[in-house]
């Protein structure tokens, strides 16, 4: 319709603007997936991943399983949590995957070794 067809119609013709409510905004559901988890510094931790888990807002929780060997534990599994900033990648995988790789990434934090039996 041309201005001037409006204009001869007059301001009733025009269809009224309706306003509409925002939509909430929807928070974006953590993950929680198995994953191969590789952080700065060359480290690599396989697990339970949890993003932003209640405990620890902001945080990254990874729960590492027991390392079964003969139907013993071998290695006790254990809980880290790490911020952000530290993740270079996360890869999700299927359980089976994160036990497979389990007997060679331990995921333990680094220890402290000396040279000469002296702890410093």
């Amino acid at each position: 319709m041309t201005k001037a067809a409006r204009a001869e119609r007059g301001p009733e013709s025009i269809p009224a603007l309706t306003l509409f409510a925002q939509p909430a905004e929807e928070k974006a559901e953590s993950l929680k997936a198995w994953a191969l988890v590789e952080l700065f510094g060359h480290q690599r931790i396989v697990g339970w991943v949890t993003v932003d888990p209640p405990d620890f807002p902001g945080m990254v929780r990874v729960d590492v399983p027991d390392l079964l060997h003969d139907g013993k534990v071998k290695r006790k599994g254990m809980t880290r949590f790490f911020g952000r900033g530290a993740l270079y990648a996360v890869t999700p995988v299927d359980e089976k995957t994160v036990r497979a790789l389990l007997p060679s990434i331990s995921g333990e934090p680094a220890r402290q070794y000396s040279i000469g039996g002296e702890d410093y």
